[in-house]
């Protein structure tokens, strides 16, 4: 038998077998290589965006913090300017400079120059100074030394010691950051400049003082940009040949992860160096491709990731423009090799085709395992990226894997976990540390959770009980104290008085010098109470006070309840809470008649009128008035609760007498009220509103009784 011919050879069976087994095999190991590739190609690219924004944002906020505390600084030494506690010329308040110094880590000096000339401030010393026994410099110029640049040593406690050298004549007046002051009549900094004695790189914040729209001077803050930061860039894991730098929008380098000097020369001649002169292989090359991109670095106006190849190889870049308000203006640049996150997925596809290549059977059964094992981790991986994406941040990825590699990517992924926790845990603690100077209790007011989301000229209106206090004769007691003593006794008082508010459910609005705002949105008793609260810690105060040879002081509290509006005042950049009604200022008068009456606690008529229990106190009527500022009379109480014991029963035992005086005041007898006032005093002697009547009473019968007359006096002082 003859075979009939056919158009394609013939192939043994087992060929057909195999062939298509192999094939099948083989195609399923690709695509699971495949599949395995592009799982991780994904997922590298997540990963490497969320590591550059997760740095940058690091980076951001570092230097959101470094810059933030010069402008603090300023504006607490432009107030002591003011206030006359940092007086240039006569060379005093180094000790508040040399502590704002030791707690400013980046900071290189402190002064302050003003429109005569006079220039003070401390500054740090260098390491190869001459003198070493303190860490800190005294600098001034004034007519003291003939206006030249004098530096002197300090102690601990900022006193100078000895003269160090003399650095020439000096003008504030003409220098960078005294003049930027000036001319953006607010708080601003210097470009970016070399230190003439560090050498290193260096920006000046600067702020102006004012007094009645009069430019007083300018105070400055010097900050050192290159160690420290570059030691917190250094710090930054960039996978593991990244780079990042910051530089100006001339493109001059600020710092850099890298230990290459950022400037070239010395002195006059010393020169910063360009980012795209860089000799780094990562900086140069990406500062030349943003130029490249945009054309002009200013072009960048927002976050960008962009892409771009070196040397065949992809690169990952961001770029960050850091902007604080007050005029810097520079860039955050990152920069990752794509090198650095597909190593391992290129050496397990090459591993794939070499398997595949030895033993295409046993390559069916590996094949399949090794996908498994290798696309189970990067699934993993994944889904705990895309949850974090999604803002769940308790991930963390178990290393059971066999492989190394894939172990060292999940210890390496937890790790970076910890980081985001770790950070978002610190902004949660910068958030909690408003809460500082904004009670949560006034946010709560507000229906806020967080100030973050206050906004300028929130505010409710609501009709609760106002509170002020001051304490009688502050400004003599002061006269005798230091400012530091001033300060902590402010402080002191201030403690021991205010836990007394929140403890009945009130807020402070605001201090007051020695002065206290206070409301109480749950109305007229709360606010009674916490005022007695208040008085018998002002009693243990000073018990304190004599125990430690210091003279005791009193208080004077005013309530009054109405409809106030209270909310958030100021501008963008400084904003506050504050109250605001014809009732508050009412109640700040009340206060402040406190000290004609002789009381501790005066009310208005409408506070009595909000407690539902006004027999619960002992109350005295005092008076009707009428208030500076306003034209309505107002009936005022005084709280016997609030006086000491002997001073209570005595003005109990005599009120019946007290009441009759009013009485007869009211309607004209002014004969039968000063009987009543006189034979008052003969039981009490010490009470003030007794003798303010009878003086009245005088000065009635002296001048006549005006026409419709009701009993009621008008008061011209606050």
């Amino acid at each position: 038998m003859t075979s009939t011919p056919t158009p394609f050879p013939r192939i043994p069976l087992r060929w057909l077998l195999t062939a298509p087994f192999v094939l099948q095999v083989f195609g399923g190991v690709g695509l699971v290589g495949y599949l395995s590739w592009r799982t991780g190609q994904q997922v590298v690219n997540d990963l490497a965006s969320q590591l550059r924004s997760e740095l940058t944002a690091r980076i951001e906020q570092r230097l959101q913090s470094y810059v933030a505390a010069p402008h603090v600084i300023n504006r607490l030494n432009a107030t002591a300017v003011q206030e006359g506690t940092l007086a240039l010329a006569a060379e005093q308040g180094s000790e508040q400079l040399l502590q704002q110094i030791k707690v400013s880590l980046l900071t290189n000096g402190i002064y302050c120059g003003d429109g005569q000339g006079n220039f003070f401030g401390v500054t740090r010393q260098e390491s190869d100074a001459r003198f070493e026994r303190h860490d800190y410099l005294l600098m001034t110029s004034n007519a003291q030394t003939y206006f030249n640049y004098h530096l002197y040593d300090l102690n601990n406690r900022g006193t100078k010691t000895y003269f160090v050298d003399n650095v020439g004549r000096y003008d504030p007046r003409q220098r960078p950051w005294y003049r930027a002051a000036l001319r953006q009549g607010k708080a601003t900094w210097s470009e970016v400049y070399l230190d003439f004695s560090s050498g290193l790189p260096t920006v000046t914040a600067s702020y102006p003082i004012y007094a009645e729209n009069q430019i007083l001077g300018v105070c400055g803050v010097d900050v050192v940009l290159s160690e420290e930061l570059r030691e917190f860039l250094q710090q930054l894991e960039i996978g593991k040949s990244g780079e990042t730098f910051i530089m100006e929008r001339s493109g001059a380098l600020i710092a850099s992860s890298t230990d290459e000097a950022i400037a070239s020369g010395e002195g006059k001649q010393a020169i910063r160096l360009q980012a795209v002169d860089s000799q780094s292989s990562l900086i140069g090359p990406t500062a030349q491709f943003l130029q490249d991109h945009y054309g002009d670095f200013a072009e960048i106006r927002r976050e960008q990731q962009l892409e771009f190849r070196m040397d065949g190889q992809l690169q990952f870049v961001q770029v960050v423009p850091f902007r604080d308000g007050r005029g810097l203006d520079w860039l955050i640049v990152l920069v990752v090799p794509e090198a650095d996150f597909t190593g391992q997925i290129q050496a397990n596809i090459r591993n794939t085709v070499i398997l595949c290549g030895l033993a295409l059977l046993v390559a069916a059964v590996i094949g399949v395992f090794t996908a498994q094992r290798l696309s189970r981790p990067i699934l993993h991986l994944s889904h705990a990226t895309q949850a974090i994406a999604a803002g769940q941040w308790q991930q963390q990825l178990i290393g059971s894997s066999k492989v190394k590699e894939l172990n060292a990517m999940a210890e390496s992924f937890n790790s970076m976990v910890e980081q985001l926790q770790a950070s978002f845990a610190r902004l949660e603690t910068q958030r909690n540390s408003f809460a500082r100077f904004v009670p949560v209790e006034y946010l709560e007011f507000l229906c806020r959770d967080s100030l973050v989301n206050v906004q300028l000229g929130e505010h409710v209106s609501k009709e609760m009980a106002i509170f002020f206090s001051d304490i009688r004769g502050f400004t003599t007691l002061s006269e005798m104290m230091t400012p530091q003593d001033t300060f902590e006794f402010i402080n002191a008082y201030l403690g021991a008085v205010s836990p007394a508010v929140g403890g009945h459910g009130g807020f402070i609005v605001k201090y007051m010098g020695d002065g206290v705002m206070a409301a109480f949105p749950t109305g007229a008793k709360a606010a009674i109470e916490s005022s007695l609260e208040q008085l018998v810690k002002v009693n243990q105060f000073n018990e304190q006070q004599e125990k430690s040879g210091k003279p005791r002081i009193a208080i004077g509290i005013g309530l009054h309840v109405g409809k106030v509006m209270v909310g958030i005042v100021g501008e963008a950049n400084r904003m506050q809470g504050d109250a605001f009604s014809d009732h508050v200022n009412l109640a700040s008068r009340l206060e402040g008649l406190t000290k004609f009456y002789g009381c501790a606690l005066l009310v208005s008529e409408s506070v009595v009128q909000g407690l539902s229990n006004p027999e619960d106190y002992d109350l005295r009527f005092l008076d009707r008035v009428v208030v500076k500022g306003r034209t309505e009379p107002i009936a005022i109480y005084e709280v016997l609760d609030a006086e000491p014991t002997q001073t209570r029963q005595l003005k109990l035992q005599t009120q019946a007498e007290f009441d009759q005086g009013v009485a007869a005041y009211t309607q004209g007898d002014l004969a039968a009220a000063r009987q009543k006032f006189e034979r008052l005093l003969g039981v009490h002697s010490g009470d003030r509103a007794a003798l303010l009547y009878l003086n009245r009473i005088r000065q009635l019968e002296e001048q006549g009784l005006p026409l419709n007359w009701q009993g009621v006096w008008q008061f011209h002082e606050k």
